[in-house]
């Protein structure tokens, strides 16, 4: 059967699921801080997963990364990793997008993550839900978050590590009813990175 590892490099945790069949059965995983030992600990932590569930990289016959954005010396070393461990095995690789991970682990029928992208900026998009199903209704963008309170009109869920930096200024600031998920939700996790990358290669059979 066929045997699948996604990833999240994108933050300050390492995140890690490894899966049995394209049906997404969760076999092993890991999500843990990792902060400026991620070069570090990547590698071991992927060994580890493989040995949690009696397997060699060899068996692994796709690969599922968050592709940002994020961190960018963090996203930087799992791509390595990635194509380190793909290119000589010849494993095929999926990338999702690292807002559409956030935005899929957070509840609520308008939800708007944000990442931090420094200066006064964030890294956002808007998504709606409707009967569970959750879709993207504006561009990935990189703009201050006074210009993306204007782009959202109604009651919204805001998650995403940028709201360490900017909750406080969007309850000051948004018209409509902000609310703001558990710190626990603003990360991705590689469970959620399998889900969405499963879908992906879904949709292209």
């Amino acid at each position: 059967m066929m045997k699948i590892l996604a990833l999240d490099t994108s933050s300050k945790y390492i995140s890690a699921a490894i899966a049995d069949g394209i049906g997404g059965k969760i076999i092993a995983s890991v999500h843990k801080g990792a902060d400026q030992m991620q070069c570090e600990r990547l590698l071991p932590e992927i060994d580890k997963l493989l040995k949690r569930a009696k397997l060699k990289i060899g068996d692994i016959n796709i690969i599922i990364f968050s592709k940002g954005p994020g961190s960018l010396t963090s996203l930087r070393i799992g791509a390595a990793v990635v194509k380190g461990l793909a290119f000589t095995r010849k494993i095929k690789i999926v990338g999702v997008p690292t807002l559409d991970v956030i935005a899929e682990g957070c509840s609520g029928s308008l939800v708007v993550p944000i990442v931090d992208a420094r200066r006064g900026n964030v890294y956002c998009s808007v998504y709606s839900r409707k009967g569970g199903k959750l879709s993207r209704k504006m561009k990935y963008s990189v703009i201050p978050v006074a210009e993306l309170l204007k782009s959202v009109k109604g009651d919204t869920m805001f998650t995403g590590d940028g709201l360490a930096a900017y909750a406080q200024y969007i309850r000051d600031n948004f018209k409509y009813k902000a609310e703001f998920a558990p710190e626990k939700y603003w990360y991705p996790r590689a469970e959620t990175v399998l889900k969405l990358g499963l879908g992906l290669i879904k949709k292209r059979k």
